[in-house]
């Protein structure tokens, strides 16, 4: 099996190439690079033929997979005629051939039995990076020696693109086995390529790119991560040879159900990464995760990873191939969509113990939307195609995850009905019950979680319309300073109670509640 694994790696990193080199080609409008594209064509179809003993019944993005691979002359001939954008060109590669081979390798190395789990969690990490050096050299090619200023979405996707790089090699090498991280961190340490790609990228992230890069010209900037690229995909072949050795693996499912509550800590969480042990308590309290057979949940977290996002970044953007699911552990993160003047939409802000858009693992779906750290947050990390692939064998699993995506519709509507249908004062008034109750319904004290801005996008008001609605529930007896919100008594807010969050409520349906009619 990992011979095909190094197959299909070999495609990948021939058609990342391609890409680069149709960014290049595009770059120029057909002026240069031809001849070389012509020559990537050529070596990418050599790398196609192979591809033909993938086994279709076992990974269900295989055929989809192929028939994009069948349609890449056609596209070619679009791109050497310049009817696409560069950005259209890019988004074709990396969505349709380059993110679905990557999916098929991750679920090929993850289903495979001989292979050591915690090997299998680097590689996936080391996958990503690499796709990420590759995007890096494509993008890059649209903004070397021009104005910035007219190339903002380019420019920001970039800056993205490096962070997320960044965030997928720290991960690897905290995952990799010795002489997989001491590969990589001679090569950080000694190689030419590596340590000019460093100094580029810190420049970019500081702001004092336009200046620093005038010297570098396009095909300069190509050669240099292609250096790189190769010196990566040889150290991807050497993983790949290692994925299987010293496994220990020991065959899951079968035998008597074993709950979680009477398996030993050591046992249970044998083979799972030392970060997400760390976190064991809150996730075997996850909603998702209730009624699970203690060794399924296991079999789950020797894949799962812990991701760490200080406040501000970006965790994932939409359009972008849904290959991880996440819930949220600890903060809060925002879902929302943004337009080309910098103008957002927020969608929904997630708590702890809360899935980001769950629903597109099941269609194996691209994210629809952004999602941002509104402060410092701790995600659980898991390989979508492991929950993908637990849901169809597990009915707890499956039951766990529809009650979590009904929770989430009904969340959804009642949010839509505060929107359209709702004042601002009772817009106001229905979330910071929602806080109280999600802190503790006998508090009378708590501190707003985020920005005051992020909390009138999210209640479609101005900041300004939310401020001045503060102030006037202070007629009511509800003290706000900055913030802070202190109420007179813990009924100060139950006239602003719905359906949705009476359900929540211990006092709701007893003689204690003072709004009984609120879910009617």
């Amino acid at each position: 099996m990992n011979r095909l694994l190094g197959t299909v790696c070999d495609f990948i990193h021939e058609a990342q190439k391609e890409r680069g080199s149709v960014a290049l080609y595009l770059r120029s409008k057909g002026s240069e690079f031809s001849e070389e594209l012509e020559s990537q064509f050529a070596v990418v179809d050599g790398c196609v033929k192979p591809l033909g003993s993938l086994p279709k019944k076992k990974v269900s993005k295989i055929e989809p997979f192929l028939n994009a691979v069948h349609y890449l002359p056609a596209k070619r001939k679009y791109i050497i005629a310049r009817m696409l954008e560069p950005a259209e060109a890019l988004t074709f590669y990396t969505r349709d051939i380059i993110a679905p081979a990557i999916e098929i390798v991750q679920e090929l190395s993850v289903f495979d039995t001989a292979n050591h789990p915690a090997r299998v969690s680097a590689f996936v990490n080391f996958l990503q990076w690499k796709e990420r050096v590759g995007l890096e050299r494509a993008m890059g090619t649209q903004l070397i020696g021009r104005d910035w200023s007219n190339a903002a979405e380019f420019k920001n996707r970039l800056e993205y693109i490096i962070s997320e790089q960044q965030a997928y090699e720290r991960m690897f090498l905290a995952l990799a086995d010795e002489q997989g991280g001491k590969i990589v961190e001679n090569l950080k340490k000694d190689n030419a390529v590596f340590r000019k790609i460093e100094e580029i990228n810190h420049s970019l992230l500081s702001g004092a790119a336009p200046g620093s890069l005038q010297s570098i010209g396009t095909q300069e900037w190509f050669a240099l991560f292609s250096a790189k690229m190769d010196l990566l995909h040889d150290v991807e072949k050497s993983i790949i040879a290692g994925l299987s050795e010293a496994s220990g693996k020991k065959s899951v499912g079968g035998g008597k159900r074993t709950p979680l509550s009477s398996v030993p800590a050591a046992s249970a969480q044998a083979g799972i990464e030392s970060g997400v042990r760390a976190w064991m308590d809150k996730i075997q309290a996850l909603p998702l995760f209730a009624g699970i057979d203690a060794d399924i949940l296991q079999d789950i977290l020797k894949h799962a990873r812990i991701a760490s996002h200080n406040k501000g970044a970006m965790i994932f953007m939409q359009g972008e191939q849904a290959s991880r699911f996440y819930i949220v552990l600890e903060g809060w993160v925002k879902l929302f969509k943004g337009n080309a003047d910098g103008q957002e939409s927020v969608l929904q802000v997630m708590s702890a113990g809360e899935p980001l858009l769950e629903t597109v693992i099941f269609n194996n779906a691209p994210f629809p939307a952004n999602a941002q750290a509104v402060d410092n947050v701790q995600l659980l990390s898991i390989p979508a195609s492991i929950v993908r692939e637990k849901l169809q064998s597990n009915k707890e699993l499956a039951i766990n995850m529809l009650t979590t995506v009904a929770g989430r519709s009904q969340a959804m509507i009642s949010q839509f009905e505060q929107l359209t249908l709702k004042t601002v004062n009772q817009r106001v008034g229905w979330f910071l019950l929602k806080l109280f109750l999600e802190n503790g319904e006998q508090t009378k004290n708590l501190r707003l979680p985020y920005d005051k801005s992020l909390i009138a996008g999210y209640l479609g008001m101005k900041p300004e319309t939310f401020s001045r609605t503060l102030q006037s529930l202070k007629d009511q007896g509800i003290d706000i300073d900055r913030n802070s919100v202190s109420l007179p008594d813990v009924f100060a807010l139950c006239d602003y109670c719905d359906m949705e969050l009476a359900a929540r409520c211990s006092r709701h349906g007893t003689d204690e509640c003072p709004n009984p009619d609120c879910s009617d």
